[in-house]
């Protein structure tokens, strides 16, 4: 789609801004413009690269760091003007973000991207945000007060030797600021186009001599997407949150932190339901989904003499979704032990434990869905150990690996090993070979869902059939975990203190991947109809409508392989850019001749895993400091075509422009998603969402921080 009037007048405007060579600078809020002036351009670049602990957890150099990782910085947050998570990942190199409505998003990495992606395990404060109902996440309620936010580092890869299973594709480890480096008050509200108001309020202080607090409450009302034809899919998104975090020190030196999060939510997606009475999908508006929930974190470090430290953490999780179809509510508690031992010079051992427990009742609230059993209560143990070997000045080996038992497969080991070497203080090239599992799901092992209608009528293979022909998926308990095994190559360099470069190439062999498979017999609520050889409800005026009864099978083999690049290069003080590009490939099998669905008209699941992902992404990011405290930054992306989902190639421009006043008031415009009125990111079956795309949109913020 050509670009519109207005997008090209702002590109215009751009053009003859970057004319000016005296410029200012201050990128950083904490940092005034004559200090970065003084800065040289290494320094400047120094101040974008922060440590990562998410890759060994520990603290180490993102230069040294053996993983393709990737770290969005508070300032990415801000200057993109993102207001979600999920939108704020679209960064990424190899990161597939797609909108499906208002609060719904599909996100992985390295391929098998869908609304069910489940080969992501996301983290917030340590806190894993996994539901075991699917094995990936609800992004609409992971959600903070996007200020508070230090860093989001993404491992591109396995992490499942440190972090558990599920850890296949990669790691996104959400990390909020200390409660030192959040004093004093901030407010921020705005209103737009999409972004119809939303507003947030936090506030710090001490604690006595050692301890810092803040407590903030947030709250938003965002429109709905639009339907194909423009119309409005009123698919609102509300939510409302409230949280606390403390840190602080003991006599002996010790650090403790507590944190917790309250929040209530209500969605109304558009959904497409088949009607047994009519045997036609009813679509169902202005339906509200509500949902609540909470946590509570609490943290000790104790150091020792010799410079070892353990770490006792654990975590109390509430979930409910009063979903119009079914209902889940889900209690999850954590507790964790790690502790870090230096034996030697050569020598850093992290070793650690953990236990979770997982209660969660689940109820159907139509005849499309039934969950066995209802009520289920998992246990999860798990132990860890990673040695950091330094061979020489310039070699590192570290090998780690986890034992976890899980209730659905039983024992399971993920090793790891990586080896980096130092060429010098501006180069490093690193390898990596790792397994990871991806256990089953509660939805994979235990839940029918029917009345799934995935052709139309006019593709119908039995002739005359005036009613859509509909899929059943029955859960499989005698499943096994998928299996992948990961080979990556890494290198990084500093090129004259101003250009830093990263590239990685992976290769990835994924074994007992799950596929739909014929099941013999009819579901109830059916009958054989020989006359088409197929299961059929009713007769609907002597036309049935067929339905096809499958099962899941660990039935496909995969291989994908990539490359993807990153650069960020700091041109002038006062300019900054990024790009990033990725390719992906699959190529998926099935493992033997009965592992798929017979019948010729259904898609087989290896074109499924083949056309879920874009083989190609890019991202660039320009951000520029201008005279009198004025910003401009723009935010290109592209995204290739989704063939499964049928969605084009498409190309994104966000635009951001702010004016600051004194140190403390901030006042910006933000335009997203300008290239197109309207886009479809993503479209699929299976959840019964309906259609919505993406809008053009625009929205004023005003920040106040003192």
């Amino acid at each position: 789609m050509k670009p519109s009037n207005h997008t090209l007048l702002l590109a215009g405007i751009f053009s003859s801004l970057i004319a000016p060579v005296n410029l200012q600078a201050d990128s950083d809020p904490e940092i005034t413009d004559d200090g970065l002036l003084d800065l040289s351009l290494e320094e400047l670049i120094a101040l974008d690269v922060p440590d990562v602990t998410s890759v060994s957890k520990r603290k180490q150099r993102l230069m040294d760091s053996p993983a393709a990782v990737f770290v969005i910085t508070n300032e990415d947050i801000q200057r993109s003007g993102v207001t979600s998570i999920p939108e704020a990942l679209r960064m990424v190199p190899g990161m597939q973000v797609a909108r499906l409505n208002s609060n719904t998003w599909s996100i992985s990495t390295r391929g098998f991207n869908y609304i069910f992606a489940n080969k992501l395990l996301v983290l917030i404060d340590g806190r894993t945000v996994y539901s075991p109902l699917f094995s990936g996440v609800n992004w609409d309620v992971q959600d903070t007060m996007l200020e508070d936010i230090a860093r989001i580092e993404v491992i591109r890869g396995p992490g499942a030797a440190l972090w558990g299973a599920n850890a296949v594709n990669g790691v996104i480890n959400i990390i909020t600021k200390h409660a030192a480096d959040t004093q004093g008050g901030l407010l921020s509200t705005g209103f737009g186009s999409e972004e119809k108001a939303f507003g947030a309020y936090r506030y710090g202080g001490e604690l006595g001599d050692y301890g810092y607090y803040r407590a903030f409450f947030k709250t938003f009302n965002r429109d709905g997407l639009a339907n194909k034809d423009g119309t409005d899919a009123n698919d609102d998104w509300t939510l409302k949150r409230a949280g606390f975090k403390a840190n602080w020190r003991t006599a002996n030196g010790a650090e403790a932190s507590l944190q917790s999060e309250l929040y209530d939510g209500t969605t109304r997606p558009d959904l497409k339901i088949f009607n047994e009475t009519t045997l036609s999908p009813d679509r169902i508006i202005n339906q509200s989904r509500d949902q609540k929930g909470g946590h509570l974190i609490g943290s000790y470090k104790q150091y020792q003499a010799d410079g070892s430290h353990f770490t006792l953490k654990g975590y109390y999780d509430r979930y409910e979704n009063y979903d119009y179809r079914f209902t889940e509510k889900r209690d999850t508690a954590d507790l964790e032990f790690q502790h870090q031992i230096l034996p030697g010079n050569d020598h850093d051992i992290i070793w650690g434990l953990g236990y979770r427990l997982t209660q969660y009742n689940l109820n159907s609230a139509t005849n499309n869905i039934t969950m066995a059993p209802a009520r289920r209560t998992d246990r999860l143990y798990s132990a860890f150990v990673q040695d950091h070997i330094t061979l020489s000045p310039q070699w590192a080996l570290t090998l780690s690996s986890r034992f976890e038992h899980n209730d659905f497969t039983g024992y399971e080991i993920q090793p790891n090993a990586s080896l980096t070497w130092k060429i010098s203080d501006e180069q490093t090239l690193w390898m990596k070979a790792a397994s990871a599992l991806k256990t089953p799901s509660i939805s994979e092992t235990s839940v029918i869902s029917r009345g799934i209608a995935f052709l139309r009528e006019e593709d119908a293979p039995v002739p005359g059939t005036a009613t859509p022909d509909l899929l059943a998926i029955s859960g499989n308990d005698q499943l096994d975990s998928e299996k992948l095994f990961a080979l990556e190559v890494g290198y990084r360099e500093q090129f004259n203190n101003r250009l830093l470069f990263d590239i990685t190439a992976f290769f990835n062999q994924y074994r007992d991947l799950l596929a739909y498979v014929d099941q013999p017999g009819c579901l109830d609520r059916t009958t054989f109809d020989s006359s088409v050889m197929l299961c059929s409800y009713g007769d609907n005026g002597g036309k049935p409508a067929v339905e096809y009864s499958t099962t899941f099978a660990n039935g496909l083999t995969a291989n994908t392989y990539g490359l993807e690049v990153t650069t960020d290069w700091q041109a002038t003080p006062w300019w900054k850019l990024q790009f990033n590009y990725s390719f992906l490939g699959v190529d998926a099998f099935s493992k033997d001749s009965g592992s798929a669905i017979t019948n010729s008209y259904l898609r087989g699941n290896e074109h499924l895993l083949e056309t879920l992902s874009a083989n190609n992404t890019a991202n660039i990011r320009s951000y520029m400091n201008l005279p009198h405290q004025w910003y401009l930054d723009f935010w290109v992306r592209y995204m290739d075509n989704l063939k499964d989902a049928e969605v084009s190639a498409y190309t994104a421009l966000d635009f951001r422009v702010a004016k600051k006043f004194g140190k403390d008031l901030e006042l910006s415009l933000t335009g997203k998603n300008l290239f197109d009125k309207q886009r479809l990111e993503f479209d699929e079956i299976f959840s019964g969402l309906g259609e919505t795309e993406v809008q053009e949109s625009w929205y004023l913020q005003l920040r106040w921080q003192h």
